[in-house]
């Protein structure tokens, strides 16, 4: 089982972004952090934060495992919940993801307060300060 804590971050309203993402499988904690190119708002840089970790995942070939994914982005959880978002970019982000969610077989997201998602948060904004320095 895969125990995963995502996040996004972006430099003021709108501006440099990066994604966090930690990870536990087996006891071994795995941090990754990816700065985002272009400017964008922070909602933008969550669901690029889940499409990051998708795509990561299906990489290391982890379709088949269980996943148990939080995020404090409200907005992330329930458009992938209720599989609709109205607004672009996000309505577009979202569809990338659903494809991508269709081929893992027990992947869950829940929701998190802020306060238990540091970790993540932490490496995203590592990775939106590297962001900001490349532009």
């Amino acid at each position: 089982m895969l125990r995963i804590a995502i996040d996004g971050s972006v430099d003021g309203q709108f501006g440099a972004a990066g994604v966090g993402i930690v990870l536990v499988k087996n006891g071994q904690q795995t941090q990754l952090r990816q700065p985002l190119v272009g400017q964008m708002d922070n909602h933008e840089a969550e669901f690029r934060a889940l499409l990051h970790l998708l795509t990561v995942l299906e990489d290391d070939d982890l379709q088949n495992e269980m996943i148990i994914c939080q995020t404090d982005s409200k907005i992330v959880y329930d458009a992938v919940h209720k599989r609709h978002h109205k607004r672009e970019p996000y309505q577009s982000l979202l569809k990338e993801i659903l494809k991508h969610l269709d081929h893992f077989s027990l992947f869950t997201l829940n929701w998190v307060p802020d306060r238990e998602n540091k970790g993540a948060d932490n490496l995203a904004r590592q990775a939106m300060h590297e962001a900001k320095a490349k532009m």
